[in-house]
C-alpha cells in the first residue's frame, strides 16, 4: 500500500539493527535543536529593542546655559497619576465640575491643555518623560521599576534642590541617588486596592506641610527653602490605586479627583502665604489615564490623555480663542492626536485658548521656568504658549532647547562614526554650525521672527537626525534575522523528514559516509571561517555583544543546512520523480497551511475571524463526518454545535464586564459537562466506535468517589464566587477564612486529576474538572462560559480525530490484501508521519490561539484584568497578582495541550514530531510579525505589534513548557487499540 507520507513510501528498508542507533541519534539532535530553538527565539525577541528601541540616552554632552533671567525661584510639580483628561475637565451628574480650583486658575491666572503621553502608559515612563524629557524604550522598562536601569539626566539633577513626597515606585526613581534631594515614601502596605486610596495623596500634602511648619524653628531648613531653583514634587497615586479597584467611573475614583484639586488648592495657598514673593511657578499634570476598566499601558485616548495646568510666575494669562488660533495643518502628537483638536463641549472651556503638548514637552518648560539647562536627553519642545516672557528671551529660550537636542545629535554622531569602519553621515545636518551662526547674527540684528523659524528648523532637523542614528543599523538587523529565521524553519523541516517521515532510506544510506566525512567537513570549515570574517568586522566596529549572537546563530544554520546538501539534493530528485498529482497535494497542502497561518496572523487584530472561521468549520466538519461515518451518529451535530457555541465569544467586548451570575452559571455548566463525560466513559464502550478513548477495564476504580470529590469542589467553588465577592462589596475587604478557602480549593482540586482512571476520555473529564475551581475563582464574567465552551470544542476534536480513524480501519479491515501500511512504525506505538496529519498541528494553532484572544485581547499590555484576583488577594503585591493573572491565562492552555497530547496518542503520531510542526507554523506567524513591528504611526499600534511578535517568539518556550508540565497529566493515559494487538502478533 502506498502510504501517504509527507515524503515516500511504505518500502522502509532500515535493518531491525540500525533502528536504535537511528533514534538514539534522533533523540540527541532533538535535545540540542530544542534548546537551540529555546536561545535562538529568545535572542532574536531581543532584537526588535536593537531595531526599533534602542535606548535614547547618550553620555557625554555639555549643558547648554540659558540667556536669560529665570522667571521663576522655584517650581512646584503636582503629577496626580492615573488621571484622565475628561474625569477632570468634564462635571458631574449635577452639573458641578470636580476641579473648581484648577477651573479658577485656568479661567483666571494661567494657561491649560492636554498632555498627550507615549506608550507603555505607565507611572515609571509617564514620570521620565515629564522629569527627565524623553520617552524611555521599552527595554528599559523591563530592566526594573524601582531603580533606574540607565543613567539619564532630569530637571530635578539640574536643581539646586527638590523636594518630593509620594510612592515608594515612583519617588526614589528620581530622588534615590540625589545628593541635594530632601524626600520620604510611604510604605509599599499602604497601597490597598480595598480601601479608598486618596488618602495616599493627603499624606504626601502632610508631609510637605509639615516640612514648611518646621522650617519655622529650623534656620537651615529655611535657609535651604529660600533657595532658588527649588524644586517641589508631590506624587499622588490615589487615582490610579482608585482606578485600579474601582474603575474611573466610580464614585471613589471621582471623588478623587476633587481630593487632588483640594490639594492643589491648598499647596498654591500655603506656598504664597509663605513667600508671598510672586516667584513660585505651578504644574498640575498627570503621567498616564485609566481605561474604562481599570487599567492602563496602551495607546487608548483615555490612557494617552491626560490634564496640564501650569499658572504663577513666568506663565502667560488666559487668552480667549480667536479664528486664526485654527490652523488646517495635519501635525500630530506623539500619540497621533491631531493638533488643534476641538475641546469637548462638555468641558465648558472651548471659548479659552487651549495649548497641548507632548509629554516630554513639559521638561523643558520646567527649566525655562527656572532658567536651568534643559535635560541633556530631553526631545522636548518648548511650549512657547505657556512662557511669559520677552520676544528675545522667548528666541535664547527655543535657541537653548535646539542647542541641547543638536548636542544629542552630535554625540550620536560622534559615536557611530568612530565605531563604522564604513560611515553614513545625516547629511541635512552637515551645515549645522553655519545655522547656529545665521541665529546668533539674527539675533544681534534683533530679526527675533527669523530667528525663531530658524531655531525651530534646526530643532526638527536635529529631532530628525537622533532618529536617524537610531534606527542606523536597522535594513542589515533585519536583513540577518530574517535569514535566521528562514534557516530555523528549513533545518526543522529536515529534520522532520529525516526523523519522522518514510523516506527511500536506502537512497541516503549509500552517501551516508561521504557526506559526513567530506561535505560535513567542507560546510563547517567555510561557516567557521565566514563566522570569523564577521566577527572580526563586528569586533572593529565595537558592536554589542548580541549583534555577534544574530550573525552567529544564522550563520550557524546556514551551515547545518550545508552539511544536508546531499539529502536536499536527493529529496529534490525524489519530489521530481513523483507523479504530479501527489506534488499538487503537496503545494496545496503548503497553500492551505499559510492561508491558516494568515489568518491566524490578522486575528490578533481582528478577533472576528475566529467567529467565522469556527462557523464555517463547524458546519464543514459535520457535514464531512455525515458523508464518512456510515451509521447514524449525533457527533456530526455534537462538532457543529460546540464550534458555533465557541463563535460567540469572539463577538464579545474585550473589556470584561463583571457578572457573578454568569461565573456561578458556569460552575453548574462544567459540573453537566463533567457528568455527561463520566457517563458516556462509562456507558458508551458496548459500542467498538469508542474503544479507543472510553476506560473498557472491569476492575474497581483506585478512588471511586474521585469524581464526585471534583464535582463537590466545583460547585463549592462557585459558592466562595458569591460569598467572597458579596463580602468584599460591602465590608470592603477579603475575609480572611474566604481567602484561605479559596487558596485551598484551587490547589487542592488540581492535584486530583493525578488519581483519576487513565482512560483517554476519563483523565481528560477529571483534568477539565480539576483546573475548573481556580479558573472560575480567578473570573469575573463571561470567560468563565468560555472556559465550559473551550472543554466541548475540544471533546468534539477529539470525537473528530477518532470518527476518522475508526471509518479508516473499518476500511482497511474490509479491503483484504492492503493492510500492509501497518507497518509504516516507528517503536514504541508511534507511526511515520502521513501529510494529512498536518491539520493535527494547524488545528492545535488556531484552539491555542483562540485561548488567547477567546476572553480579550492579550496581546495588548491594558488586557490584564486586576480585579479577578481579588478572591485572592487584595494587599497591592505586583508579582503575585502578575503571576495569579498569568495561571489565569495559562489554564485553558494546558486544557489545550492536554486534548492535543491525547489525540496524538489517539492517532498514534509522534507527539514531539508534531511539536517540531507547532514551532513551525508559530514561526511562520512570527517572522510575518517581525515585519509588522513599527516604529511610525499609531503608538496604540506600535504597542500592540511589540506584542504581538513577544507573544509568537514566546511560544516555542511556553508551549514546551507546558508540553512538560500537561505531561504529568496525560503521560499515563492508555490507549487499547486493535491494530497494536494487530503489531504484536506479526
Amino acid at each position: 500500500m502506498d502510504i501517504d507520507g509527507i515524503l515516500g513510501n511504505g518500502d522502509s528498508k532500515l535493518g531491525k539493527s540500525s533502528i536504535p542507533r537511528r533514534r538514539q541519534w534522533v533523540k540527541r539532535r532533538e535535545t540540542w535543536l530544542v534548546i537551540l530553538g529555546v536561545i535562538l527565539h529568545a535572542v532574536y525577541m531581543l532584537s526588535i529593542f536593537d531595531i526599533y528601541f534602542k535606548t535614547p540616552i547618550v553620555h557625554g554632552m555639555d549643558l547648554v546655559s540659558p540667556r536669560f533671567s529665570p522667571p521663576a525661584k522655584r517650581l512646584v510639580l503636582l503629577v496626580a497619576d492615573g488621571l484622565r483628561a475628561d474625569k477632570f475637565f468634564e462635571p458631574d451628574l449635577e452639573g458641578n465640575f470636580r476641579a473648581p480650583f484648577l477651573r479658577n486658575v485656568i479661567k483666571n491666572q494661567g494657561r491649560w491643555g492636554v498632555s498627550h503621553a507615549r506608550p507603555p502608559t505607565e507611572s515609571r515612563p509617564g514620570h521620565v518623560a515629564i522629569i527627565a524629557g524623553f520617552y524611555e524604550d521599552p527595554s528599559a522598562v523591563t530592566k526594573g521599576w524601582k531603580a533606574n536601569p540607565v543613567e539619564f539626566d532630569s530637571v530635578f539633577n539640574r536643581s539646586r534642590h527638590t523636594i518630593s513626597y509620594g510612592s515608594p515606585d515612583i519617588v526614589p526613581i528620581f530622588c534615590g541617588a540625589l545628593p541635594h534631594s530632601t524626600w520620604a515614601t510611604y510604605p509599599h502596605e499602604f497601597e490597598d486596592f480595598a480601601t479608598d486610596a486618596s488618602f495616599l495623596d493627603e499624606w504626601s500634602f502632610d508631609q510637605f506641610q509639615s516640612l514648611l511648619n518646621r522650617s519655622n524653628e529650623d534656620p537651615k531648613l529655611k535657609r535651604l527653602l529660600e533657595q532658588d531653583n527649588l524644586v517641589v514634587f508631590l506624587h499622588l497615586l490615589g487615582c490610579d490605586s482608585n482606578g485600579h479597584a474601582h474603575r474611573p467611573f466610580s464614585s471613589i475614583y471621582l471623588n478623587n479627583v476633587k481630593v487632588v484639586d483640594h490639594i492643589a488648592e491648598r499647596v498654591y495657598n500655603l506656598l504664597e502665604n509663605y513667600y508671598k514673593d510672586n516667584r513660585t511657578s505651578y504644574i498640575f499634570t498627570a503621567d498616564h489615564g485609566m481605561s474604562d476598566k481599570g487599567s492602563h499601558g496602551d495607546g487608548h485616548p483615555s490612557n494617552t490623555d491626560t490634564p496640564l495646568v501650569v499658572w504663577g510666575a513666568g506663565v502667560k494669562h488666559p487668552r480667549p480663542v480667536t479664528a486664526k488660533d485654527h490652523s488646517d495643518h495635519v501635525l500630530r502628537f506623539i500619540d497621533q492626536h491631531l493638533h488643534d483638536t476641538p475641546t469637548p463641549k462638555e468641558w465648558d472651556l472651548d471659548g479659552i485658548e487651549r495649548v497641548d503638548v507632548n509629554q516630554a514637552d513639559i521638561a523643558p518648560l520646567m527649566s525655562t521656568l527656572l532658567g536651568l539647562p534643559c535635560p541633556v536627553n530631553s526631545v522636548g519642545n518648548l511650549p512657547l504658549g505657556y512662557v511669559d516672557m520677552k520676544e528675545e528671551e522667548e528666541v535664547e529660550a527655543v535657541l537653548a532647547n535646539t542647542k541641547q537636542i543638536l548636542n544629542q545629535f552630535l554625540r550620536k554622531s560622534q559615536i557611530k562614526q568612530s565605531h563604522s569602519l564604513f560611515f553614513k553621515p545625516f547629511k541635512p545636518l552637515a551645515s549645522y554650525s553655519s545655522m547656529l551662526n545665521q541665529i546668533e547674527e539674527l539675533l544681534s540684528a534683533r530679526d527675533y521672527k527669523a530667528a525663531m523659524q530658524l531655531s525651530e528648523n534646526l530643532r526638527s532637523l536635529a529631532l530628525k537626525g537622533l532618529h536617524y542614528f537610531q534606527t542606523y543599523d536597522l535594513l542589515m538587523l533585519m536583513a540577518m534575522i530574517t535569514l535566521g529565521y528562514i534557516s530555523w524553519m528549513v533545518f526543522l523541516v529536515l529534520h522532520v523528514l529525516q526523523a519522522y517521515t518514510l523516506l527511500p532510506g536506502d537512497i541516503f544510506r549509500k552517501e551516508e559516509a561521504v557526506r559526513q566525512k567530506s561535505n560535513t567537513g567542507k560546510a563547517q570549515l567555510c561557516g567557521c571561517l565566514f563566522m570569523a570574517v564577521v566577527s572580526v568586522l563586528l569586533f572593529l566596529e565595537r558592536s554589542p555583544p548580541l549583534y555577534h549572537a544574530y550573525f552567529a546563530m544564522t550563520i550557524f544554520l546556514w551551515t547545518q543546512i550545508l552539511n544536508e546538501y546531499k539529502f536536499i539534493k536527493a529529496l529534490w530528485r525524489y519530489l521530481r520523480g513523483r507523479e504530479s498529482d501527489y506534488v499538487i497535494k503537496l503545494l496545496a497542502l503548503v497553500v492551505v497551511s499559510v492561508i491558516i497561518l494568515e489568518l491566524l496572523v490578522h486575528s490578533f487584530t481582528e478577533r472576528k475571524l475566529y467567529t467565522w472561521c469556527f462557523l464555517i468549520v463547524g458546519a464543514i466538519a459535520s457535514i464531512y463526518l455525515y458523508k464518512s461515518i456510515p451509521w447514524r451518529s449525533g457527533i456530526p451535530v455534537f462538532v457543529c454545535l460546540t464550534c458555533w457555541f465557541l463563535s460567540l465569544f469572539t463577538l464579545m467586548p474585550a473589556e470584561i464586564p463583571d457578572n457573578n451570575k454568569l461565573v456561578n452559571a458556569s460552575g453548574v455548566m462544567v459540573i453537566v459537562i463533567g457528568l455527561t463525560g463520566k457517563w458516556l466513559d462509562l456507558k458508551a464502550g458496548v459500542n467498538r466506535f469508542w474503544f479507543g478513548i472510553c476506560n473498557h477495564e472491569k476492575r474497581q476504580p483506585r478512588f471511586p468517589m474521585l469524581f464526585q470529590l471534583q464535582a463537590l469542589l466545583v460547585g463549592l467553588s462557585s459558592v466562595m464566587v458569591f460569598l467572597s465577592t458579596s463580602h468584599r462589596t460591602v465590608k470592603q475587604e477579603l475575609h480572611t477564612i474566604h481567602q484561605l478557602m479559596n487558596w485551598f480549593i484551587a490547589g487542592f482540586s488540581m492535584i486530583l486529576p493525578l488519581f483519576s482512571e487513565n482512560g483517554l476520555l476519563s483523565r481528560l473529564n477529571s483534568i477539565f474538572l480539576g483546573f475548573a475551581p481556580p479558573f472560575l475563582l480567578l473570573s469575573i464574567g463571561y470567560e468563565a462560559v468560555f472556559y465550559g465552551a473551550l472543554g466541548l470544542v475540544l471533546i468534539a476534536w477529539i470525537l473528530f480525530e477518532n470518527s476518522l480513524l475508526y471509518v479508516r480501519k473499518v476500511n482497511k479491515s474490509s479491503a483484504s490484501g492492503k493492510n500492509l501500511g501497518e507497518h509504516a512504525f516507528l517503536e514504541n506505538d508511534t507511526r511515520y508521519l502521513q501529510l494529512s496529519d498536518m491539520r493535527i498541528p494547524l488545528t492545535f494553532m488556531v484552539l491555542f490561539n483562540v485561548a488567547f484572544f477567546g476572553t480579550g485581547n492579550f496581546a495588548s499590555i491594558a488586557s490584564f484584568e486586576i480585579s479577578s484576583v481579588y478572591r485572592f488577594i487584595t494587599v497591592f503585591s505586583p508579582f503575585l497578582m502578575a503571576g495569579l493573572l498569568i495561571f489565569k491565562l495559562f489554564i485553558p492552555f494546558l486544557l489545550v495541550i492536554c486534548a492535543f497530547s491525547a489525540i496524538t496518542k489517539l492517532l498514534e503520531v509522534p507527539r514531539i514530531g508534531c511539536y517540531f510542526l507547532v514551532i513551525l507554523c508559530s514561526d511562520v506567524m512570527t517572522v510575518h510579525f517581525f515585519f509588522l513591528v513599527k516604529n511610525t504611526g499609531s503608538w496604540m499600534e506600535i504597542g500592540n505589534s511589540i506584542s504581538h511578535f513577544g507573544i509568537m517568539s514566546a511560544q516555542v518556550v511556553f508551549v514546551l513548557l507546558l508540553f512538560a508540565l500537561t505531561n504529568i497529566y496525560t503521560k499515563d493515559i492508555e490507549i487499547r487499540s486493535g491494530s497494536r494487538d494487530s503489531r504484536k502478533v506479526m
